[in-house]
Formats: structure tokens, C-alpha cells, sequence
């Protein structure tokens, strides 16, 4: 239903830039600064404070001719989003949280996508993860998934960001407000509500900076497992058991998956291992793919570093990776819903495990989990991937490199 306090004509080809804080003073400057930097002209800013203690109403006092700033008592993220979308004026609508930054041409190349195509209804863009100093960190998220199939990704995790997406208004008034009742995640599940009933479009180029600051809630495992399995709920009802809607077991076997991923983060290898059970319990079919290994083998890796093979503990991901699987197969009360997929899972482990020391230039120990994978399974050594990979590796680093510039000079 929609929210009727949300109902007022929008000022065409104006962006309102919506900033939620509580106590981020300290990055509350450059958020603001990186909108009044924006190259497109047509913005309005709102900050709601939402019960700071700290110094922002002195921060944002400079920009007071610059800035709406709306005080209200702490209720949370959710709640401050929604109070800036209510008094917002602009056609268009951005979520700029205090900790993160727009690039300066971030509105001047998503706001023409939408002016040019009126029944695109929003668009996303990559992001950079960067320290709490705004140093850039290894790993950037950016991928263009077709309209008709974002839903369908998001029910797979949630790879956006607050700042990374831009939409028009209406899309706020006609699906409703975040949910005050989540404490993480509520992005999630608002990007669900929208991407099920509108066209969002995607684009590859890096228009945000995604700040990665220890202690916030996202460094919080528990935290974000309860409010994804949450949105779940909320979408789908209780979780299901092994005759439920596939899409439906997909997606809560894919919160697991994450979930056991950031217990890895966090070096809680207990809750690691329950969640990989969980996942196995509503889902055994990831253990067919690739991919869960491939995210399971950069196991300890932190937020903003995933992918950077120079700082990636491969032996050690390895060991646990390894464990964790002999520890799944090994319980009594899985056992005949997975046995079956033993030989796979060990086979894509070891193929994911070749993936990373290839990435890393690790070539002995890139053959020998491929070995180990065919000889676990014969029929992956059919994959071009790994023919290719096995090949490589005998050709040595400097071979390699010549063979890629050769690639780049002479490509068109």
C-alpha cells in the first residue's frame, strides 16, 4: 500500500540526495561534499540526523544554505531514509549514507540513462571499497545484471549498495517504506520490493565509494544472518524443507552460504560450519557449484580486500575449507540428502582451491588441486577451464605475461 505521506508532484530532472546519520560526523563532511561536487546542477541534499550525539549538527552547519538538515530522535536507519524520501521535492532519489561518497559524475551519468528511457524506472552503478582514511581498497563490485533478471540475482545476495542505486520517486511511493523493523539488510529488501515491479537498469562503471569501517553493523555475522533470513521470511514465509519452491530454497541456501562466508571473515569456524550445514539442510545443490567453493576458499579474507590474491592466506583457507566439508559429510543427520554430492563437492573444492593459487601464480600447487580434482571426479577434466588453467600453468609467469600483451596489443 502506499505511504500517503510519500504523495506530492516531484520537480522533473530534480535529484534529491537523501542522507541518513547517527554519529558518523567524522565522514558526514565528505558525504556532503561529494554531492555538492556533482557535476550535475539540479540536486537538493537532505540530512536527517537521527538523534546524534556527536559533533554533526556542527559538521553540517557550513553547508546550511546548501543543505536541508531534519533532527529527530533515534530511530534508526530506516526510519531516517524515510523521513528524507517524505520531504523529498526531487523526481529523482538517491540513499547517500554519511560513511560513503558519489563520485563527481555520478548523477550526470545515471540521471541521463533515465531522462533519455522513461520506462527505465532506475538505475545502479559499480562501486569502490575504500578504508576509513577514503583509500582505495583491492575489491570493487561492478556487474550490468538484464532488468528481467535482477530480481532473480538479488534473491541470490544482495551485491548492491545504498549509494550504488538512483530511482525515481515513485518507486518509493508505490512499494513502501524501508522497514523500521530490520537493523541490517533493509536495502536488501527494499531492492527486492522494487527490482520485482520495475525496470532497473545497470551500469559497469564506478560512480560510489562503499566505506568499510570496523565495528559497523555489516562487521556483525549474527547480526546480518538474522535480518537476512528475516527478509526471507518476510518475502517467503518459514523457511522450507526439501519439497519447497526451488527459487525458494535457492535463495535461503544462498543466505547460508553468505553467512558462513562472514563467519569465515570473522574467525568464528563454529557458526561457519552450522551455516554450511543449514545451507546443505535447505539446499544441497550448491554443493554442485563452483562458485560456493570459489567463495568458500577466500574464506578469511575481510570486506574490501575479497579477490586481492597478495593478501589472501590460501594454505589456511584451504585447511578449513577442506575440514569443513570432511566435518559436512561426516554428520550422521545430513548424510543421506548429500551423500550423493560428496564427489562433486570435493571435486569443484579442489577446482575452486586450483582457481585461486592460479590467480595468486601459485602453478605447482594450481596442478596439484587439479590433479586431485580429476582424480576426485575424472569428468571435470572435460571443462575448458581446466585444460586451459593446467596448460598454462607449465608455461611459467613470464610466458604468460607475454602472452597476455600480446593479447592486448593486437586486440580491436
Amino acid at each position: 500500500m502506499p505511504n500517503s505521506t510519500m504523495q506530492r508532484s516531484a520537480q522533473p530532472g530534480l535529484v534529491s540526495v537523501v542522507i541518513p546519520n547517527f554519529n558518523h560526523g567524522k565522514y558526514l563532511g565528505d558525504a556532503i561534499q561529494s554531492v555538492l561536487t556533482q557535476d550535475y546542477p539540479y540536486v537538493e541534499i537532505i540530512v536527517v540526523d537521527d538523534g546524534s550525539t556527536d559533533n554533526s549538527r556542527e559538521v553540517v552547519e557550513p553547508f546550511a544554505r546548501q543543505v536541508k538538515y531534519i533532527w529527530q530522535a533515534n530511530q534508526g536507519l530506516s526510519a531516517a531514509r524515510n523521513t528524507g524520501i517524505n520531504a523529498a521535492l526531487g523526481d529523482f532519489i538517491g540513499v547517500l549514507d554519511a560513511d560513503d561518497m558519489y563520485e563527481p559524475n555520478f548523477l550526470s551519468s545515471l540521471v541521463p540513462i533515465m531522462a533519455k528511457n522513461p520506462e527505465i524506472d532506475g538505475v545502479y552503478c559499480g562501486y569502490q571499497f575504500v578504508d576509513h582514511k577514503n583509500s582505495p581498497l583491492p575489491q570493487i563490485e561492478a556487474r550490468s545484471i538484464p532488468s528481467g533478471e535482477l530480481y532473480q540475482s538479488l534473491l541470490a545476495g544482495n551485491f548492491l549498495v545504498p549509494e550504488s542505486m538512483l530511482v525515481r520517486k515513485h518507486c518509493y511511493e508505490n512499494v513502501g517504506p524501508f522497514d523500521v523493523s530490520l537493523r541490517a539488510l533493509e536495502d536488501w529488501d527494499m531492492w527486492l520490493r522494487i527490482s520485482s515491479r520495475y525496470n532497473i537498469a545497470g551500469t559497469t562503471e564506478i560512480l560510489t565509494r562503499h566505506r568499510v569501517l570496523p565495528g559497523s553493523m555489516s562487521a556483525d555475522p549474527t547480526r546480518m544472518l538474522d535480518n537476512r533470513i528475516a527478509v526471507l521470511n518476510k518475502h517467503f514465509g518459514a523457511e522450507p524443507d526439501t519439497d519447497g519452491n526451488e527459487q525458494v530454497k535457492m535463495a535461503y541456501g544462498r543466505a547460508y552460504l553468505v553467512s558462513c562466508v562472514e563467519y569465515l571473515q570473522y574467525g568464528d569456524l563454529k557458526k561457519a560450519n552450522n551455516c554450511l550445514q543449514s545451507m546443505v539442510k535447505v539446499y544441497p545443490e550448491l554443493l554442485a557449484d563452483f562458485d560456493t567453493f570459489y567463495q568458500l576458499g577466500l574464506g578469511s579474507q575481510p570486506k574490501g580486500q575479497l579477490g586481492d590474491f597478495s593478501t589472501l592466506d590460501l594454505q589456511t583457507n584451504a585447511n578449513v575449507l577442506l575440514q569443513m566439508l570432511e566435518n559436512l559429510f561426516e554428520n550422521s543427520q545430513l548424510e543421506n540428502n548429500i551423500y550423493p554430492y560428496r564427489k562433486l563437492a570435493f571435486a569443484n573444492a579442489y577446482f575452486a582451491l586450483a582457481q585461486l593459487n592460479y590467480g595468486a601464480r601459485n602453478f605447482s600447487e594450481t596442478r596439484r588441486y587439479l590433479l586431485l580434482a580429476m582424480n576426485t571426479d575424472s569428468g571435470i577434466a572435460l571443462n575448458r577451464r581446466f585444460v586451459s588453467m593446467y596448460s598454462k600453468t607449465l608455461l611459467g609467469d613470464k610466458l604468460i605475461d607475454r602472452l597476455k600483451g600480446s593479447k592486448q596489443k593486437f586486440a580491436v
